[in-house]
């Protein structure tokens, strides 16, 4: 039998289907909302440790994938290397630890000693073929002489500040001089005053004499070219050596017969009486100093007795000072200043100002309880002439001496043979060396040596090197970013 399904008849059949489908959807929704509701309350009940052990194993799978392609060594085998032994892991990673703590102690040791600015002191030696002459000041142990001499000069007509009056001051004081076999004291036919000059000191030193004053001997026998160059073979100060230099007899007692010019130490006569002064006290005190500085013969000042011959041996020495915040206080980089003459300068004024009694020692006019002068000296010491500080750049010259008596007078050209010269100070003054001895200050760390030696610290202790810095960036990085994107 054939069964003819008409329109109306197949539209029932679909309907009754879809029906049934429907029915068996909303079936699996409410299994799945059920399987969903389940989830939620079994998430919830175990306080989302599922979710967080997963964020947790991603973390750990940033760190590990970047920890172990790190270029230092040891780290990825104390995190994740399974396959070592647990307790060589224990030992790897105590050691890495103790390096970090060690690295960290002396990386802040660095730090410290950095801030506090250390320097250390060079010492070295500059080859030269010549060096230039200093300065060199006598003034006599007794300064009433060579004031009253000046007095005198005075007295007989001639203006104290007038080149004759210098002439006829130095000339009383100079009794002979050779300078590299060149006659310096005015006799032969050289103008003495191109290598003295005369200097008023005031009543502590009285009227000195300075040699090679405005480097005036330089000048003249060490010339410099227009770059303001000197050329060895124009220049005589190459040489050293006891043979070479300055050798002069001085008078202290300033004997001169200022009537007869052409032989003035014929008849000369003292203007004082030499009896009054004990000749174991007579004599000289010398100062070398550089001559852009003015002379303190109470610093670094040579003793020379009458009857004795005084060798100084000398040699240059330049001291290169560091400033703040290496010291206190900043050094002074004028170049004609002197701690010296800022020192006595100071000395003067407390002279001046305040009252020492003379009855008594230094330390009692210092400590005494009973004196004005130490309140007084304590004051001027605080005043702002007192302040002196080092130089940025100081010039020194350092003098060996010794002593022997002087030879006789027959055996010494240019002098009489009748010539006592127990009344006379003999001086020979000479480089031993021309090379030039530098001092300097220079700083234990700047940057680049404070960047090294912490580089240096991390690089020993952890093998950590600038890649390594730069791929701990990258993972952290990395790490923030992994963190963002779960928590958003």
């Amino acid at each position: 039998m054939t069964t003819t399904l008409t329109k109306r008849t197949l539209a029932a059949r679909l309907a009754r289907l879809e029906k049934k489908l429907n029915i068996y959807d909303d079936q699996n929704d409410e299994e799945e909302e059920e399987c969903v509701v389940e989830e939620k309350e079994e998430e919830k009940s175990s306080g989302g440790k599922g979710r967080e052990e997963e964020k947790r194993r991603g973390l750990l799978d940033v760190l590990e994938s970047h920890v172990s392609g790190f270029s230092a060594d040891g780290l990825e085998y104390v995190w994740f290397d399974t396959s070592m032994p647990k307790w060589a892991r224990v030992i790897v990673g105590t050691t890495f630890l103790t390096g970090f703590g060690l690295m960290f102690w002396l990386i802040s040791q660095t730090v410290s000693d950095y801030q506090s600015h250390p320097f250390a002191t060079s010492l070295m030696y500059e080859e030269r073929a010549n060096a230039r002459w200093p300065a060199i000041i006598f003034c006599p142990k007794h300064p009433e002489l060579s004031m009253g001499k000046m007095d005198k000069i005075e007295e007989d007509g001639l203006d104290p500040y007038s080149k004759k009056a210098n002439e006829t001051f130095m000339k009383s004081m100079v009794r002979k001089c050779d300078f590299f076999g060149v006659k310096c004291d005015g006799s032969g036919e050289e103008n003495i005053t191109q290598y003295w000059a005369v200097k008023d000191l005031g009543e502590r030193y009285g009227i000195c004499l300075e040699f090679n004053h405005l480097d005036k001997v330089n000048k003249v026998y060490c010339p410099e070219d227009e770059n303001g160059e000197t050329h060895p073979t124009e220049c005589m100060f190459g040489l050293y050596g006891n043979a070479y230099g300055l050798n002069v007899f001085l008078d202290p007692l300033l004997e001169y017969n200022s009537e007869d010019p052409d032989d003035p130490y014929t008849n000369a006569t003292s203007l004082y009486d030499v009896e009054h002064f004990d000749k174991r006290y007579n004599g000289m005190y010398v100062e070398i100093h550089g001559t852009t500085h003015e002379a303190v013969p109470a610093f670094n000042s040579i003793s020379g007795a009458v009857g004795q011959a005084t060798f100084i041996s000398m040699s240059e020495r330049e001291t290169r000072r560091l400033g703040k915040p290496y010291h206190e206080k900043e050094c002074i980089k004028d170049p004609l200043y002197s701690r010296s003459t800022c020192i006595s300068n100071c000395q003067e004024d407390i002279h001046d100002k305040c009252q020492y009694n003379t009855s008594i020692s230094l330390y009692d006019n210092l400590h005494g309880n009973t004196s004005k002068y130490h309140t007084c000296y304590n004051e001027e010491m605080t005043s702002e002439i007192c302040q002196c500080d080092e130089p940025c750049l100081s010039d020194d010259f350092i003098p060996i001496v010794s002593t022997t008596d002087v030879y006789n007078a027959s055996t010494i050209e240019g002098l009489k043979p009748s010539t006592d010269l127990n009344d006379y100070a003999n001086f020979h003054v000479y480089y031993n060396t021309i090379n030039l001895e530098i001092i300097e200050e220079v700083p234990v760390y700047n940057f680049y040596v404070f960047i090294g030696v912490i580089f240096g610290h991390i690089g020993f202790f952890t093998g950590f090197n600038l890649i390594t810095i730069m791929q701990i960036g990258v993972m952290f990085l990395h790490l923030f970013k992994r963190l963002v994107g779960m928590k958003f």
